[in-house]
């Protein structure tokens, strides 16, 4: 059994700031630092109609001191909190810092980001994010793909970004696959299409089947429903093997949605990045009753 210690040094979340110039000549992305890493996150979204929309987000970070841990990620919004594999915990709310006094981070300007898929070229957008304490600052590359396809599954991504010579950051490539979608999944022996949603017997386990990904990759499910004193949000963890079971205790006997997600990562290098990854976050959107 694979380690459910999701929140490495390499996981993302999105963020906007307002747009701004980039360059300026007293730069404080210069300052000497101790590690560096690069996150790359593509994601798509299936709706309950079969909609769907897309997007990626790019962060390099450095830190000032110290190493780029879980809590500085949790600093720019980027750590993911799982339970343990094969298990449900209420979603988690933002976690204290855990290793005492919080250190600055910097999401560095790392010149024109992109993305290339299917043939397909995508720019990424530098935004630049507002001083928060005087602890997070710098920019994040994001954009929302006018068409989801232009992040399809089962292809090669090719990730390129400038660099910055003052900074000893060689000009970026790296590569990673992308899996396939969510295939032949049920929930409860049901197809999640079905007009209303499938039906989940009250104060019953919800079984949940699809074909089978990669060993290295995981399932994980946001269940979101309402209780006579407000929302329930639970998230369950899961290898991803085709198979696995919502425990009763993680359903109320509210209707509500699932939103079940395949998360793929592959891991890269680059001259001035210590650690980086692409990560591929492909979920859908399923409305259930009980």
């Amino acid at each position: 059994m694979r380690s459910p210690n999701l929140a490495l040094p390499l996981l993302c979340a999105a963020g906007f700031g307002c747009s701004a110039s980039l360059a300026t000549q007293a730069d404080p992305d210069a300052e000497v630092s101790s590690s560096s890493a690069a996150i790359v996150m593509i994601e798509r979204t299936v709706s309950v109609d079969d909609s769907a929309r897309a997007e990626a987000v790019a962060r390099f970070v450095r830190m000032r001191s110290g190493a780029v841990d879980n809590d500085a990620l949790r600093m720019v919004g980027a750590a993911i909190d799982f339970p343990a594999m094969g298990t449900c915990t209420p979603s988690p709310a933002a976690h204290a810092l855990e290793t005492g006094p919080a250190r600055a981070v910097r999401l560095i300007d790392v010149g024109v980001v992109g993305l290339e898929a299917n043939g397909m070229q995508t720019s990424l957008q530098a935004r630049r994010l507002p001083d928060i304490v005087d602890l997070v600052s710098g920019v994040v590359y994001s954009t929302r793909a006018p068409d989801p396809d232009t992040f399809p599954s089962e292809v090669s991504y090719t990730l390129h970004a400038a660099g910055r010579t003052e900074l000893d950051l060689a000009p970026l490539r790296a590569s990673a696959t992308a899996p396939h979608d969510l295939e032949d999944l049920l929930v409860a022996g049901q197809d999640p299409r079905t007009p209303g949603g499938p039906f989940l017997p009250p104060e019953a386990a919800a079984g949940l089947t699809w074909r089978e990904g990669s060993h290295d990759d995981v399932v994980y499910v946001d269940v979101s429903q309402s209780t006579a004193v407000g929302a329930s949000n639970v998230r369950c963890l899961f290898e991803d093997s085709g198979h696995a079971v919502l425990a009763a205790s993680a359903l109320t006997n509210e209707d509500g949605l699932l939103i079940v997600h395949r998360l793929h990562r592959e891991a890269f290098t680059s001259p001035g990045i210590d650690t980086g990854e692409i990560r591929f976050d492909f979920a859908r959107t399923i409305s259930f009753h009980r």
